[in-house]
């Protein structure tokens, strides 16, 4: 019978770290944030309105979030895969990798939302809305007070 032994410094610091710091990050519009200046509602009603739509009001999907955490994934990954190695090799911590892979998603998300109204992905405003806005077809766009409340909250 042979006897198998494994080394498992990394394991436990690896653990360590995890225990000591996030566990776990969250980035968007979370239902805590500020209220439209105009409207009233949370930044979390106003990105999941536009994200998911809301036909019965006119409002057609635009998926901002949902496209920019898909087009941040490969990105992110790469991130996480790097950083175990570098865990390993004592060049960062989890903690930091945690927090720069949140911001990566972030950035893709961020992106999504101002590059809306240039890149034609998404459906124009009605008319209403367009006279509202003073003629303008700048859909996910008029003060730009939800690009600024986008968030990370990490558990």
């Amino acid at each position: 019978m042979s006897k198998v032994t494994c080394d498992t410094k990394l394991l436990d610091r690896l653990l360590r770290d995890v225990s000591k710091g996030d566990r776990s990050a969250r980035v968007g519009f979370f239902e805590d944030s500020g209220e439209h200046p105009r409207s009233g509602a949370t930044a979390y009603e106003v990105a999941a309105i536009n994200n998911f739509g809301a036909p019965e009001v006119n409002i057609p999907e635009r998926p901002f979030v949902t496209d920019g955490a898909m087009e941040g994934e490969m990105k992110t990954e790469l991130k996480l895969k790097d950083a175990i190695r570098r865990v390993h090799q004592g060049k960062t911590t989890y903690t930091k990798t945690l927090r720069e892979a949140a911001e990566i998603q972030e950035e893709f998300i961020l992106a999504q939302l101002i590059l809306a109204p240039f890149s034609g992905v998404y459906p124009d405003n009605a008319e209403a809305t367009q006279e509202r806005k003073g003629g303008r077809n700048t859909p996910l766009f008029e003060t730009g007070w939800l690009q600024k409340q986008i968030d990370i909250k990490y558990d």
